[in-house]
């Protein structure tokens, strides 16, 4: 459709008004030559073409859609570029122009020797004037352009768009309004907002003259089967100038969007977006297969899982990867760290709190992790740190599937897949008190223990190339591998800080290693007095085992009086208090 068509009614509002204003008739073509609008006997001829539609018949009109330029027909019957079927006797044509296209023009026709006349002796004022209306066309073409661009935004917008009028009434809405509220356009125009959300904000935003910003709104609706809606709203009020009242409100516009979009786009905006899956958990040893092969078989549940094991192990790493297998992958996965926050923080990071909870609160209050992980999961790693306190908190929400906000008294549910984490015994905390029975089995529900590296020792040559080839990469090295006296000296370590100890260890050999291959000289320090130690503890045992087997050779040989254990002292050159010691010492029994 051409521009002129698209705005057809003002076109024809603007032909009527030109010879309302000279008393000539007028028509107004579009860049193909179809009449768009027309008075007098042009009215009846709107829709056909002018010239048979051919812009290469080197007629007038063909002539000015081409070049742009204005033309004034004096002798329409004797002039051989003019079309004359209407016995036309004059003509002034102006081009329409938009940013420099040619979308149309203006005819003003004479019909009678009359307005021949008065048209040739006021030619150029009459072009002058052709050529405001022309710019008129123009200006009304770029609005419709601008108008019909901006109902793409908002009905494309993500966000719900309301409009109200001073008194609160909808005049207008998007398409996103529609489903958010679950209601036509067609109920929702003409409605008072307190019909829809009762007791909204944005009302006394129109009383007060104070729109706001991005603040947390939940309404519940009049009736039992009303649609809960909890939202993010942002209120841009209408004003209008007047000179004797000044600024005046005259409608709000109101953005809102539903908090499901806003936790999803706080978790894309601060959580990276790299998948997990179970090919990230390193080894070929039993179990490590065992360990993949129950976490890969509970993935697709819903149910709690409690993974133990020693501090490195990487509990949060198969965490990531249980979620990423499950139905839940496309939704947040949020990580807390129980024991690095303060309790005194814990509980509203987990549950978030509403304006002014306490001191230093932010107004608009604040989402919790709880919520962010809505359709999602939520890893709570050393849960065996978090207190008591908020032990019947998390209790509460894993029972009933809902939380209350510090500071709050709404009650907002959450789907939550929870997956906790410990290096504690919780077992031995229960019977000391420190850990409650009940939230213990409510975690329980799939026990996972993840096995320490000196475990799966034949897993660490594999996990130390890793490391390696990861830290080359950081660092900007190309050491191809170990020497054989530091990978036995690796592999015999039995790291105690498991993983998390084994990367830090290579990442410190890398960066000390001058060489191809990382030497025992680069290996971390306390390894090699670890080393050491194993060796002379090696040989102390070695020796007592020795010492043993002589002593208690002695004794089966001469027997075990008082007067033979004389004789076997003096036999082996020892004292006999030395002897009844060493007895006592390595465990001899007759």
């Amino acid at each position: 459709m051409s521009h002129l068509r698209a705005i057809q009614h003002t076109v024809q509002e603007i032909a009527e008004a030109i010879t309302a204003a000279i008393g000539m008739e007028v028509e107004i073509i579009d860049e193909k030559l179809r009449i768009v609008a027309g008075t007098g006997r042009y009215e009846e001829k709107v829709g056909q073409m002018e010239e048979e539609g051919n812009l290469d018949s080197g007629y007038i009109y063909s002539h000015i859609l081409k070049k742009g330029t204005e033309y004034i027909v004096e002798d329409a019957q004797s002039n051989p570029f003019y079309h004359a079927v209407e016995n036309e006797l004059a003509e002034v044509c102006c081009p329409i122009k938009l940013d420099r296209q040619i979308v149309g023009l203006i005819g003003m026709v004479a019909f009678t020797k009359e307005q021949q006349m008065v048209m040739l002796h006021n030619k150029d004022n009459l072009l002058v004037f052709l050529r405001r209306m022309a710019d008129l066309l123009s200006s009304k073409i770029a609005e419709s352009k601008i108008s019909d661009e901006l109902k793409i935004i908002v009905e494309t917008s993500r966000d719900g768009i309301v409009v109200v009028d001073k008194q609160g009434v909808i005049t207008l809405c998007n398409h996103s309004a529609e489903q958010l509220i679950n209601m036509n356009r067609d109920k929702l125009i003409g409605q008072h907002l307190h019909t829809v959300w009762p007791d909204s904000p944005v009302l006394t935003a129109l009383q007060t003259g104070e729109g706001y910003a991005d603040r947390e709104e939940f309404y519940k609706g009049k009736s039992s089967k009303s649609k809960a809606m909890h939202f993010f709203t942002t209120v841009n009020l209408i004003f209008n100038r007047t000179e004797e009242d000044g600024k005046q409100v005259t409608g709000a516009v109101v953005y809102f969007r539903d908090i499901a979009d806003v936790r999803k786009m706080v978790y894309e905006i601060t959580e990276n977006k790299e998948y997990y899956s179970f090919q990230e958990i390193l080894g070929t040893s039993n179990k490590v297969k065992e360990l993949k092969r129950q976490a890969k078989k509970i993935a697709p549940s819903n149910s709690t899982v409690l993974i133990t094991g020693a501090s490195g192990t990487g509990k949060g790493l198969l965490a990531k990867a249980i979620h990423y297998a499950s139905p839940r992958k496309n939704k947040s996965l949020i990580m807390v760290n129980c024991a690095a926050i303060p309790d005194t923080l814990l509980e509203s990071e987990l549950f978030g709190y509403e304006g002014g909870a306490f001191t230093g609160a932010n107004k608009s209050g604040k989402v919790g992790k709880f919520e962010l992980a809505h359709e999602g999961t939520i890893f709570l790693d050393e849960i065996g740190d978090m207190s008591l306190h908020l032990q019947v908190k998390l209790l509460h929400v894993l029972q009933h599937r809902e939380i209350e906000r510090v500071g709050g008294t709404r009650v907002l549910p959450v789907d939550v897949r929870v997956i906790a984490a410990t290096n504690r015994d919780l077992e031995q905390m229960m019977q000391d008190g420190e850990f409650r029975e009940d939230l213990y089995f409510r975690l329980n529900v799939i026990p996972i223990k993840i096995p320490s590296l000196f475990e799966r020792k034949e897993d660490i040559p594999l996990l130390l190339h890793h490391a390696l080839q990861k830290y080359n990469d950081l660092i900007g090295k190309q050491i191809r591998g170990f020497e054989q006296e530091a990978m036995e000296l690796l592999v015999s370590y039995q790291w105690p800080g498991n993983i998390r100890e084994l990367e830090n260890a290579v990442e410190y050999a890398v960066n000390i290693e001058t060489n191809d291959l990382i030497s025992k000289q680069s290996i971390p320090g306390r390894i090699l007095r670890s080393h050491k130690g194993l060796e002379s503890t090696s040989l102390k045992k070695q020796l007592e085992a020795y010492e043993k087997q002589i002593i208690t050779k002695h004794l089966q040989e001469n027997g075990y009086s008082v007067q033979d254990k004389r004789k076997v002292a003096a036999m082996l050159g020892i004292s006999e208090s030395t002897l009844y010691r060493r007895i006592r010492e390595l465990g001899i029994v007759k």
